[in-house]
């Protein structure tokens, strides 16, 4: 899928080289295609080099995009010498995008620890050392970069079953604040976005192991605007990290099809 470069308040230079992790699939693919197609330079992290490879090939232009494959919850504690040694690799980065997660429902009295780290690893402290490395000065374009945590509206919207889940994305948002507070004098901006439910392959994972057979059909009448798609995460994103969003540091954006704002039951 190729986007369209026509939007005038959101453009980027090949010299602009932007970092997005889950970037195989579902919403990091589509933020790191609008990227590429807005003219940035991507480098696209994920676990799945033959995944990203077919994901770059999907890209405008498929040189401006460079893979680099990691499992972002081995020797964690390697990660911002990681982002250093890309920014070394390549050149000094404009942006961060942090997408890979992971969810799964797990009811408070199966509550298992380990499995909890596992989750809490990927979805709050791997964003947060990522955030440390592109936030050293070394690694980053100074006034104008920009870090985008991709987190979720279960941190805003309490659902069954998301204890643990819920809590590594408020965890994350809450974070954000902290550290877009202490790199604003550096003109580096750090937001969220916290989408709902949206059409990529983690949503039928979730649902089918609550039992739900077709999840669009069952969840898709919750919003007025229908079901999300990856694109439209990837649209919200592009533009925080642009110049266009300038002016915009430290804040949270709900990204729920009109959910939360009308008077629905579910």
């Amino acid at each position: 899928m190729h986007c369209s470069q026509s939007d005038p308040l959101v453009s980027f230079r090949p010299e602009q080289r932007i970092l997005v992790t889950g970037a195989s699939s579902g919403i990091g693919a589509a933020i790191a295609r609008r990227l590429n197609a807005l003219g940035a330079t991507v480098i696209a992290s994920g676990r799945d080099l033959e995944r990203l490879e077919a994901m770059r090939l999907s890209c405008h232009d498929p040189e401006r995009t460079l893979l680099e494959a990691r499992d972002l919850t081995r020797e964690m504690e390697e990660l911002p010498a990681w982002v250093r040694g890309l920014a070394l690799k390549y050149g000094k980065f404009h942006g961060l995008v942090c997408s890979a997660g992971a969810a799964f429902p797990m009811p408070l009295l199966l509550l298992d620890f380990e499995k909890s780290r596992e989750l809490f690893n990927l979805n709050y402290f791997a964003p947060i050392l990522l955030a440390k490395g592109f936030c050293d000065r070394r690694n980053n374009a100074g006034k104008g970069a920009s870090i985008v945590f991709i987190a979720s509206l279960a941190a805003m919207l309490p659902q069954r079953t998301q204890t643990l889940y819920a809590g590594s994305k408020a965890a994350l948002v809450e974070s954000a604040k902290c550290i877009s507070l202490e790199y604003s004098a550096r003109g580096i901006r750090v937001n969220c976005i916290s989408p709902a439910e949206i059409v990529t392959p983690l949503l039928y994972g979730f649902n089918e192991a609550l039992g739900e057979e077709d999840p669009e059909k069952m969840i898709a009448p919750r919003y007025p605007l229908g079901l999300g798609q990856p694109e439209d995460v990837s649209a919200l994103a592009a533009f925080l990290l642009s110049d266009g969003a300038r002016w915009i540091t430290g804040q949270n954006y709900a990204l729920d099809g009109g959910m939360m704002g009308c008077s629905m039951t579910w």
